[in-house]
């Protein structure tokens, strides 16, 4: 269990290596950003111990960049801009915090809720048992376990545990409620020491996540009960669930204490009253499409809020099964009426969190996209100077790869939450395999050759068909492709190899490099993330974590095998293969060369703006600069640009309100590029329907942007001169 000092001992580590890093980020950043890093060791603290470690850790990180990374002049004020960033800072680490602390509540409330039900399960005075499809016994209750009177009774069957008669009944009505695949009630006799004792059991099939079958049982000793519906009310009047048997007619036959007291009437109050005076003429018109169902034979299962008299509104789960009289004939029903009020209230609050966890992950990654944008358009125009001084050479290709694995492990953090979450959108059309191993080459090529590692290629004869999304698989084998040539030593093999095995693609990605201990294959990516996160300084759990959610989504399978310290890895997907098909037509290239057009640059990052409008006039276009929406759009119609690239979040007029301003006094005519911190779907969405022809996510490739640019304008101007 955590407890508030391990929380806050872990939020001053995260602050310590924070600050560590900031400070070895001080030669290209200088006093820049102080804070930059800290956000990092705020979102851990609060992730680890909620709202007070967040806050300590944010207060910490401030006093610590203070005195270790800004040039000292004393505890005065330093001026605007310094205290600006640094209410901005205490702003956003108290809404990590706020969000860790209502994540932390919630996770409290789901566990003490699982708490109650096991605690119910456990202490039930019934016997409960659980059985697989076999008949072994998988789970059994205290009063369970008393019962059989043995304590090796997991793993057998009623068989090796109970008489010979009772134990064949009793797998006699196991493969009963299994061939019916419904809930199903049972009379049992077994002779005991002080003579015949008499048994009703319950028993219902479940379905485990894997797939298999297992039989409930609850078991109730009637022995001493009349078996009448008097002896059914005793027996029920010992559970917590609400039960009740209603006539034909809608009129209570009986019900147990526990839904009787929900009500505020006893048991003998309410036989013979109609279920309408009970539930309310609302919860009559919520039951009235399942009395049909029931009287014509079918049991039926349902959620709904319902009223009760003494406990007010209350979400319930209903599981009623029709009862038959003697010439079988429907003439009623059986209820069990759980109250699953907190359970709702719990998935409720984990879904708030949820959807706070989404904003929270979407605005991080804005904020954490925005600063690099200037980085990149700065790497960029330095590597369009000749001659640079060799240090200064290594020093910019430093930034830019550390900038692509920024940008890179932002976009992986994102797609894994929404693969957990169900919301990663596959594009999915038919695509050649070998398409998808070219595009993973584009991206992996520079880090196999950085490291001086030989790739070998082992591809299947013939062209390989599959259904699925062709970045999402590039992004599969580009991932594999880098975590191959991060661990495994300058002049190493890495081997990307291809077949056809039934009707499966099968990928391996096999390497010379470190390998891991062969038993960690056993549990897949999730001990060898575990194992790598202590073994390494930057783990491969986020790549290889989106690897297996994105081939899962194309229905296939990864595993991973080594054979063991220094003998390399082999990481295999296996994906679905489709018949051959028809090669989409490639799209058309964009123009080539730099043709030189207007353009207009508005952001209010004015370092974002500023690089920007530097490289796409080093590209030799004619660039005009504005830092809020308003003066966007005044300055559009002065300088009648080709091209305007807008950021969305201006103060003013924001990027949306400016295109629409722009699409409704100028048409078609201006090309209009969004280039924002705001990745996700509906962000695409929502800036092409405001009006902007392209979409861009923070930081976009210059180069990209260039092409972009020349593409947009090369119907209008070719590859001419500015006007």
């Amino acid at each position: 269990m955590r407890t508030r000092w391990s929380a806050l001992v872990v939020a001053l580590l995260a602050v310590c290596a924070a600050l560590a890093l900031r400070a070895a980020l001080t030669p290209w950043l200088g006093e820049r950003v102080p804070y930059i890093t800290l956000f990092g060791a705020v979102i851990v603290a609060a992730w680890y111990g909620g709202a007070a470690p967040a806050f300590a850790a944010a207060l910490a990180g401030w006093i610590g960049a203070e005195l270790l990374l800004i040039r000292p002049v004393g505890w005065t004020y330093r001026g605007a801009p310094q205290l600006v960033e640094a209410c901005a800072y205490f702003l956003s680490t108290a809404l990590i915090a706020a969000l860790g602390g209502a994540m932390q509540t919630a996770r409290a409330r789901l566990e003490a809720s699982e708490l109650r039900f096991r605690g119910f399960m456990e202490n039930s005075p019934t016997l409960v048992y659980l059985k697989d499809e076999q008949g072994r016994y998988v789970f059994a209750n205290q009063a369970g376990r008393e019962f059989l009177g043995r304590d090796d009774w997991e793993g057998r069957t009623d068989a090796e545990l109970l008489p010979a008669a009772a134990a064949q009944r009793i797998q006699a009505n196991d493969r009963r409620v299994l061939e019916l695949d419904r809930a199903a009630t049972f009379d049992l006799r077994m002779p005991g020491a002080e003579g015949e004792r008499r048994f009703h059991s319950t028993k219902f099939p479940l379905r485990g996540a894997d797939g298999r079958r297992y039989v409930g049982v609850v078991t109730v000793d009637v022995t001493e009960q009349r078996r009448s519906e008097a002896e059914l009310q005793l027996v029920t009047d010992t559970m917590s669930a609400g039960m009740v048997r209603v006539s034909a007619d809608l009129r209570y036959v009986w019900a147990n204490r526990v839904f009787a007291a929900w009500a505020g009437l006893t048991p003998q109050e309410m036989i013979g009253r109609p279920v309408v005076d009970v539930i309310g003429e609302d919860g009559m018109r919520a039951l009235r499409p399942y009395v049909g169902q029931l009287m014509a034979g079918r049991r039926v299962e349902y959620e709904r809020l319902a009223h009760f008299a003494r406990l007010g509104p209350r979400w319930i789960y209903s599981v009623a099964e029709p009862t038959f009289g003697e010439d079988g004939r429907a003439n009623g029903w059986v209820a069990v009426i759980s109250d699953i009020h907190e359970r709702k209230q719990a998935q409720e609050a984990l879904r708030e969190s949820d959807r706070r966890k989404d904003e929270f992950l979407a605005m991080l990654a804005h904020e954490l996209r925005n600063p690099l944008a200037p980085i990149r358009n700065a790497v960029a125009l330095l590597s369009r100077q000749r001659g640079l001084a060799p240090e200064a050479e290594w020093s910019r290709a430093v930034i830019d790869r550390q900038v692509d694995q920024m940008t890179r492990l932002i976009d992986d953090l994102l797609d894994i939450a929404r693969i957990t979450s169900g919301k990663l959108l596959l594009r999915r059309e038919p695509v050649a395999l070998n398409a998808v191993i070219d595009l993973a080459l584009e991206t992996s090529r520079p880090h196999l050759d950085a490291a001086q590692q030989r790739l070998e290629l082992r591809l299947a004869a013939g062209e390989a068909w599959l259904h699925g999304d062709r970045t999402r698989l590039a992004q599969v084998f580009s991932n594999l492709l880098n975590n191959a040539a991060k661990y495994t030593p300058s002049g190493g093999t890495v081997t990307l190899a291809t077949r056809r095995e039934g009707g499966e693609l099968v990928c391996t990605v096999a390497d010379t490099g470190r390998g891991f201990p062969p038993e960690l294959a056993e549990h897949l990516f999730d001990a060898f993330a575990q194992w790598d996160a202590g073994h390494t300084t930057g783990g491969l759990g986020i790549g290889l974590a989106l690897v297996r959610g994105i081939v899962a989504l194309h229905g296939g399978s990864v595993g991973a095998q080594s054979d063991g310290a220094g003998k390399g890895s082999r990481f295999t997907v296996r994906l679905p293969s489709i018949e051959a098909a028809v090669a989409p037509p490639a799209p058309a290239a964009p123009a080539s060369g730099e043709a030189c057009v207007r353009v207009l640059v508005a952001d209010d990052n004015r370092d974002a703006a500023d690089s920007l409008a530097r490289l796409l006039g080093a590209y030799g276009h004619e660039v005009r600069v504005a830092y809020d929406g308003l003066s966007a759009i005044q300055l559009f119609d002065q300088f009648a640009p080709d091209v305007a690239v807008l950021d969305i979040g201006m103060p003013g007029a924001d990027g949306y309100e400016v295109a629409r301003r722009l699409r409704a006094k100028h048409g078609a005519a201006p090309h209009l590029i969004a280039l924002t911190g705001w990745g996700q779907e509906h962000d695409r969405a929502r800036a092409l329907a405001e009006g902007f022809d392209k979409h861009l996510t923070k930081p976009a490739d210059p180069a990209a942007v260039q092409a972009l640019i020349v593409t947009f304008c090369s119907a209008v101007r070719g590859s001419a001169g500015c006007s």
